[in-house]
C-alpha cells in the first residue's frame, strides 16, 4: 500500500473531444511522469464533451475521480490538487495549485474570457507553474504579492520521438498529399488574429523568397471566415500561393516542417509557442516577433521583429529561408538547443514543485 502524500491531477482538457494545445501539453506531462513520483489520482470534472476513449487510454494504471462538483471535491481528497487548466474548485481547504498557461486575460483583458476566473485562482492558489520566465514577471507584476506562494517556471518539453528531421523521401511524399509542389515557408498554429498571420503575408509578400517562387503555408484551423478573406485580399496576385492545411494530423507535422524553408512565428502574444521548438528539433530556423514570451523561447538563434515591422521581419525570413550558410548555422545551434527540452524533464520538474508545494504547508 502507498504512503505518502497524493495528487490530485485535474485532466479535465485532455479528455474533450475537441482538446487543443493544452490537452496535448496535460497527456505529455502525465505519461511521462518519473519513477518514484507521488502518487497520483487523475480528476476529471463533468463535461459533456469528454470522450469516453480519451478518459480511458491516459495513463491507464492510475485511478480516477470526478470533480462533479466546481464547489469542492468528494471524499477522500488527495493532499494537493493541481490544475492544469484554469480550473480550480471554489471551496476547497486542501492545498490547490495550477499552470498558467498564459496571462493574455490579465494583459490583453478587452475581448478575452477568463481573467475574473483566472484572478480568483492566482488568489486561492498555494502554488503556480509558469511556462516562461516572462509569463512569471507578467504574473508578479498584475500579483505583487506572488512571492508568498509557490512559484516555479517549468517550460514545455519536445516529443523527439516525433520531432526529428524527415528524409527527403518522406517529406516529398507528404509534400505531394498535400499538394505543395513549390518550396514554401510555414506558419504554425491557430489562425486567430493574435497570432498575426497577415505580418506573415505583407513580410512573404515583399520577400525575396516569393520572387523566387517560395509558396506561404499555413498550418492549424480554425480562422475566421472573415479573418481569412482580409489575409488572401492583402496576398493581392500571390494569394493563389497560399495553402491552408486544417488540422494537419500530428505525424504529418514533422515532414511538413522538415519541407519548409523557414518557420513564421508572427505572434503578438504566446503563452509559450512549442511549434518553435518542435521546428528546431526538425532542423528547421524561422523567424519570431518580439511579443511576449517568444525571444526568450528562441534563446536568441533566430531574427527577431517587432509585429508591425514588416521590413525587417521579411529580411529576417529571407536570410532563413535563401542564405544557406546562415541556415546551416542556425539549423545546427537549433537542434543542440531544442534537445534541452523533454516531456521528461517537465514531468520531472512538476513533480519538484508539488513536492515543495506540500513542503510549503507543513
Amino acid at each position: 500500500m502507498h504512503e505518502g502524500p497524493t495528487i490530485g491531477l485535474d485532466v479535465t482538457q485532455a479528455v474533450k473531444r475537441r482538446g487543443r494545445g493544452i490537452a496535448r501539453y496535460i497527456r505529455q506531462v502525465v505519461a511521462a511522469r518519473p519513477a518514484g513520483a507521488l502518487s497520483a489520482e487523475l480528476y476529471i470534472r463533468d463535461h459533456r464533451w469528454l470522450k469516453r476513449a480519451l478518459i480511458d487510454d491516459l495513463a491507464p494504471e492510475l485511478p480516477r475521480r470526478w470533480l462533479a462538483s466546481p464547489l469542492g471535491l468528494r471524499a477522500p481528497r488527495p493532499d494537493l490538487l493541481h490544475g492544469f487548466g484554469n480550473h480550480l474548485p471554489q471551496r476547497e481547504k486542501i492545498p490547490l495549485s495550477f499552470t498558467v498557461h498564459d496571462v493574455r486575460a490579465l494583459d490583453q483583458p478587452a475581448g478575452y474570457e477568463g481573467k475574473a476566473r483566472l484572478e480568483r485562482n492566482i488568489q486561492r492558489a498555494n502554488g503556480i507553474i509558469c511556462l516562461t520566465e516572462y509569463g512569471k514577471t507578467r504574473l508578479a507584476h498584475h500579483f505583487p504579492r506572488l512571492q508568498d506562494k509557490v512559484v516555479h517556471v517549468i517550460p514545455h518539453g519536445v516529443d523527439h520521438d516525433l520531432f526529428y528531421p524527415r528524409p527527403e523521401e518522406e517529406v516529398a511524399s507528404i509534400s505531394q498529399r498535400y499538394g505543395l509542389q513549390r518550396p514554401y515557408l510555414v506558419q504554425l498554429g491557430s489562425w486567430f488574429p493574435h497570432k498575426n498571420l497577415e505580418l506573415s503575408v505583407r513580410s512573404w509578400r515583399q520577400s525575396q523568397a516569393a520572387e523566387e517562387g517560395l509558396d506561404l503555408v499555413f498550418i492549424g484551423g480554425a480562422a475566421p471566415e472573415a479573418y481569412r478573406q482580409e489575409l488572401l485580399k492583402l496576398a493581392g496576385p500571390l494569394r493563389e500561393r497560399m495553402h491552408w492545411i486544417e488540422h494537419a494530423p500530428a505525424p504529418d507535422l514533422p515532414a511538413l516542417l522538415s519541407g519548409a524553408r523557414c518557420l513564421l512565428q508572427p505572434s503578438r502574444y504566446e503563452g509559450f509557442a512549442l511549434p518553435l521548438l518542435e521546428a528546431m528539433a526538425v532542423g528547421l530556423p524561422g523567424v519570431v516577433s518580439n511579443a511576449s514570451c517568444l525571444p526568450e523561447v528562441s534563446a536568441g538563434l533566430w531574427p527577431v521583429a517587432d509585429v508591425e515591422d514588416v521590413a525587417t521581419f521579411s529580411q529576417g525570413l529571407d536570410r532563413m529561408a535563401l542564405d544557406d550558410a546562415a541556415r546551416s548555422d542556425v539549423s545546427r545551434k537549433g537542434l543542440a538547443y531544442a534537445r534541452n527540452f523533454t516531456w521528461e524533464r517537465t514531468a520531472g520538474a512538476n513533480e519538484a514543485f508539488f513536492s515543495a508545494v506540500l513542503q510549503a504547508r507543513g
